[in-house]
Parts: C-alpha cells; sequence; structure tokens
C-alpha cells in the first residue's frame, strides 16, 4: 500500500530501539518516533545478566558493550532486620565473546554453551542506547513526534493504524508497536487501563568519583521488611545507587521539595542511609537525574 509503513514502534528506548533491531536482521524495516528531541535514557545505569548478554549477542551488539564494562564479581547482601550477610560469587567468563558467532545455531542451547556463564555487567543506558542507534538507519529514527492521536482506517480490505502528530503529520502503519513507556498512548488506544500509583517509591542517581570510588566491583543490596536498596560500580570513577520502599507512604508531587536536603526524613531511609558511611558518602554526592525520586507504577 503506497504512503503506509510496514511497521511503526512509538518509543525511542531500549525496548523500542531492540525490537527495531531485531525485525531488522530479519529483513523488517521499521520507523521508530521519539517524542523527545534528542537520545535520552531514563536512569543511568541498568545491570545485565547472561540471558541478557545473550539477547543483545543475538542482536549484533554485544560485541561492542563488553570491552566497555567489567563483570561484576561478588554479590553481597545484608538483611537489616535479622543483621545476616550473604555473599553470592558471579561467574566469570569473559573469553567465550571471543569466539566467532558465525559457528553457533540458532537454538537457546547452543547460544548458552557458546555464551557459558557470563558475570552480570553495570552498563550505561545510554551507551546502550547509542549501540542499539547504530544499527538502524538514522532516516528511520524520528525525534520530536508526540503523539496527539491513534485511529484506524480501512485500506484496500486491511486495518491500517494511523497516527496524528502535534505537528499535524499523519502517519500511516500496517503494524503499530507501542514501547512508549507507561503512560503509553498505544496502550490506551489499545484499551488498556490507566496505570495505578502504588504509593511505593523509587530514589536512583549516580555518583562520580574523578580520582576513583576504590571499590570492590561487587553489587551490595541491602533489604528490610520494607524497603530495599544498594549501590553497584559501573566504572573505575562512577556508583549506581537505587533505593525502593516497599511500604505505601506519601510522597510530594514537588519533587524540588522532596530533594532539599533534610526533606527526606522517612525513618527507614534513615536507617538504610546509616547501614555505611560508605553509602551515605555515594548517596551525598549523587547526581540528581530528573528522575532521581518518583513513585512507582
Amino acid at each position: 500500500m503506497e504512503g503506509v509503513e510496514e511497521v511503526v514502534i512509538v518509543g525511542r528506548g531500549i525496548c523500542g530501539m531492540a525490537t527495531a533491531v531485531a525485525l531488522k536482521r530479519y529483513g523488517i524495516e521499521a520507523v521508530v518516533l521519539e517524542r523527545a528531541e534528542s537520545l535520552r535514557a531514563t536512569g543511568a545505569a541498568l545491570t545485565l545478566a547472561s540471558n541478557a548478554w545473550i539477547a543483545l549477542d543475538a542482536l549484533g551488539v554485544s560485541q561492542k558493550l563488553h570491552p566497555l564494562y567489567s563483570p561484576l564479581t561478588k554479590y553481597v547482601i545484608t538483611n537489616l532486620s535479622n543483621g545476616t550477610v550473604q555473599q553470592i560469587s558471579l561467574p566469570q567468563n569473559e573469553s567465550s565473546h571471543l569466539k566467532t558467532r558465525s559457528k553457533v545455531r540458532d537454538s537457546p542451547e547452543d547460544w548458552i554453551h557458546f555464551l557459558g556463564p557470563v558475570g552480570p555487567k553495570t552498563v550505561h543506558r545510554k551507551a546502550l542506547l547509542e549501540v542499539l542507534a547504530e544499527e538502524l538507519p538514522k532516516k528511520n529514527i524520528h525525534f520530536s513526534c508526540k503523539i496527539t492521536s491513534i485511529s484506524t482506517e480501512v485500506i484496500e480490505g486491511s486495518s491500517i493504524a494511523v497516527l496524528q502528530t502535534e505537528d499535524g503529520t499523519v502517519i500511516k502503519t500496517k503494524v503499530l508497536i507501542g514501547c512508549d513507556g507507561v503512560n503509553s498512548r498505544v496502550a490506551r488506544w489499545l484499551g488498556l487501563g490507566e496505570p495505578v500509583n502504588s504509593g511505593r517509591f523509587g530514589l536512583r542517581g549516580l555518583s562520580v568519583f574523578p580520582q576513583g570510588h576504590g571499590l570492590d566491583h561487587h553489587a551490595t543490596r541491602v533489604v528490610h521488611t520494607s524497603f530495599n536498596g544498594g549501590f553497584v560500580p559501573i566504572s573505575y570513577s562512577e556508583v549506581y545507587i537505587g533505593f525502593w520502599s516497599l511500604e505505601q507512604i506519601q510522597v510530594n508531587d514537588n519533587r524540588t521539595h522532596i530533594l532539599c536536603p533534610g526533606a527526606i526524613n522517612h525513618t527507614k531511609f534513615v536507617i538504610f542511609l546509616h547501614y555505611s558511611t560508605r553509602l551515605i558518602l555515594i548517596l551525598c554526592i549523587c547526581t540528581i537525574h530528573n528522575d532521581l525520586l518518583k513513585s512507582k507504577r
């Protein structure tokens, strides 16, 4: 059908970009629509375990990320409720990624045998988005595309999705894929319900130590009956921190007020901070992201 895209993906996050790359590897060209004006990443980092690296290898991008990050060697979990400390050694196998993929078949068993036990690595979200973007033609990624409405029409006997953008552009597609987050306009078009605020909240950020943080390359987690959190080194100088409340508490919607010194005085959060003076230091020099503190839905 003339003037109709084969596939349109709404949302240029990790999910949307990975979907577009996967389709490209099967010979299907997708157009990706992003409401932001340029590349952006929600959150600073994420930890990828073995199964994620298998998926990235299938997409043809794992080799671009592996040399940039070191695998985590240990997972240390401290339970503040009973004082127990659990240490879990993580598998290490980097040499398997030096093999050529051409000798590997496509079954999951072949991939696992090929890759071996790969230790998890914490990577920058922006770096992951960038290597995915490199796999796609630039003309297929459209920024500043704010969808205002989605409707359906029938062309030549086939149902077509019709998207209207804020600037008046009309985009028609045979297949519409929504990767546009919790406030997904595609989800609303499909008839899914509005997101529900859980009353819980999460805090996350990035601490940068120009002279090096001096931490072992371990993932450190603190758990309690009503909250958990922790930190993980990303590089020689960067540490990613996160805190998640498991209780329903009142959070002021004014983030500026919440992020002021002393504004967060929840008892269990204070307990969490006093778990380690090192953790306090990491949090105190955290870079505040636009989503550092937000309610979970």
